[in-house]
């Protein structure tokens, strides 16, 4: 990184003093072109010579087998992995094209090369055995901190060791059990504003598809603002209302960080191009917005964490919500820096995670009417109330909904897992070798870049069988040896860098399915609709999540 900024900077002198003394009278135009020919040129002749040479006679790893998808002689495999309907589909191909292989070797953008781990022992040692010889690569820690900041997240070594010990008592089990009550009012709020749009004759819907007692709703951004609710009164103890106030500036800068932009040939050359100039470096539009939306939320979050700070001086007994537990179990450990990016993680992590599993949960069961109509019958059987629970002011009638009563539903955690296995809310994480390692017979030199590929691994025939891409939440009830190895699902990933969040996040996303699932019915808006998803951080559908809904009867 360091050799590429000093080219950067020193192409930028060149063109500055030929500006000054020969080319006075030069367009910029011109001078940019010359800018980027002195910037390229280094970088492209380092590419040719990977893509004629050290990739085909002196790679350590020109043994291991390649994809059938012919890479393009510059791009690799780039624009086939950014391009594809749903992240995972080209790796779970090529895993099951060398079932005998623990790793697929395949080409990044300049023909870098990219190593895909496919088997348990591989994955075990990368993630569990060895985690802290394989780090975030620079590029990724990046261009997740102008997201979540430079929390837990992106900690390394000996400092992600004492975050996450820090950070524990926060996530404990005992701790999460007694948030049950804010996830489901939360949920329950969230039934209650869809239930008022369905009463409410002036609430827009599409006729064209809708019929009566029925509207077309999208529901993405009201998850999305009540996972915000959860996350504000459960990890801060504070009341946000995001569901009723959807121009707030913070709701609509956590909007804008998730919004999935338009997937073009155009955006992909941005992209390649972030690769040599790093991420949100480019003015693009989209960057500039990002970054804006990214002061409001420090902004928002050093205030909280000041607020916080002052309670616990003047009060002697506080709330035990995650951010004074953070708060008091820092002090003199965590800097505010550290826990103003540990609080912007959970800000971001926190919601959009679980918002983006119950959409996409919610898609699958319209298209799936018989297991949402199982889920339902399972709910109400649970939950007496349901059956003649319609309008709004009953909202308080399923307070009663507790932690045991949710746990004890195998259907619902049947449903939860099999829609975080088929469609994973974060498909693909990456890790650069930090020095020499041996995993599962292969020789990882310091350097190399692994992408695990959640999606593909949640999918594998040879861990989960012939109908691996169906959704099937009966197949939890008899699984095999090999779909029971912790390595074969991946959604949380595993190993001391798995999701501290976990458990926060299933009971929410539990709470929220049975808050709407018991009460609604959904359907698709078109009958076999295939609704475009794409992913920056998280899977996200571009166009939202348009579907029919009704009262259940």
């Amino acid at each position: 990184m360091a050799s590429k900024k000093f080219t950067v900077s020193c192409a930028g002198v060149v063109v500055y003093v030929a500006y000054k003394t020969v080319l006075k009278d030069t367009a910029l135009g011109t001078l940019g072109i010359l800018w980027l020919l002195l910037v390229t040129v280094p970088w492209v002749s380092r590419a040719l010579f990977r893509v004629l040479i050290y990739n085909n006679f002196l790679s350590p790893y020109r043994h291991l087998p390649q994809p059938s998808d012919r890479p393009h002689w510059f791009f690799g495999h780039f624009y086939l992995l950014h391009n594809e309907q749903l992240q995972g589909n080209a790796q779970l191909k090529w895993f099951e094209e060398n079932p005998e292989s623990s790793f697929v070797r395949y080409y990044g953008s300049f023909r870098s090369e990219r190593l895909a781990p496919k088997s348990h022992a591989a994955l075990q040692t990368i993630l569990q055995t060895a985690s802290y010889s394989f780090v975030k690569p620079d590029f990724a820690r990046k261009s997740l901190a102008i997201v979540v900041g430079d929390g837990l997240l992106n900690a390394e070594g000996d400092s992600h060791k004492r975050q996450r010990k820090l950070l524990m008592p926060a996530f404990s089990f005992g701790h999460i059990k007694s948030l049950t009550p804010v996830f489901v009012e939360k949920s329950l709020a969230l039934s209650k504003h869809i239930a008022s749009m369905l009463d409410n004759d002036a609430a827009v819907s599409d006729e064209r598809v809708s019929k009566p007692g029925e509207k077309i709703i999208d529901l993405d951004p009201l998850v999305h603002a009540t996972t915000l609710d959860i996350i504000f009164k459960a990890g801060f103890g504070t009341e946000f209302n995001a569901l009723e106030n959807e121009d707030d500036n913070l709701v609509l800068a956590y909007r804008n960080v998730f919004t999935v932009p338009q997937i073009t040939n155009w955006s992909m050359f941005q992209m390649a191009l972030e690769v040599i100039f790093g991420p949100g470096v480019i003015p693009t539009k989209r960057n500039k917005i990002v970054k804006a939306s990214k002061r409001i939320i420090e902004k928002f979050a050093t205030d909280l964490i000041r607020e916080k700070q002052q309670q616990q001086k003047i009060a002697r007994h506080l709330a035990r919500d995650i951010l004074n537990i953070l708060i008091a179990e820092g002090k003199g450990a965590l800097t505010e820096h550290e826990i103003r990016n540990n609080l912007m993680t959970f800000l971001a992590a926190g919601h959009e995670t679980t918002s983006s599993a119950t959409v996409i949960a919610l898609y699958l069961l319209s298209k799936h009417p018989e297991i949402q109509a199982k889920l339902r019958a399972e709910i109400r059987e649970h939950i007496p109330e349901y059956p003649s629970y319609r309008t709004g002011d009953k909202i308080d009638s399923l307070a009663s909904l507790t932690y045991e009563k949710i746990e004890s539903m195998k259907y619902l955690n049947n449903v939860c897992r099999e829609s975080l296995r088929l469609i994973p809310p974060v498909p693909v994480t990456s890790r650069l070798a930090a020095e020499d390692t041996m995993v599962d017979g292969v020789l990882v030199k310091k350097g190399t870049l692994i992408r695990i590929s959640i999606a593909a691994i949640n999918q594998l025939k040879s861990f989960w069988s012939e109908d691996t891409d169906k959704f099937n939440p009966e197949r939890w009830n008899d699984m095999s040896d090999e779909a029971l190895s912790p390595y074969s699902f991946l959604t949380f990933i595993q190993g001391p860098r798995s999701c501290i969040g976990r458990r926060f996040s299933e009971i929410e996303f539990k709470c929220l399915l049975v808050a709407l699932i018991g009460r609604f019915e959904f359907g698709e808006r078109n009958p076999g609709e295939e609704l475009a998803l794409s992913s920056m951080v998280t899977s996200k559908f571009v166009d939202g999540l348009p579907l029919k809904v009704k009262f259940a009867e």
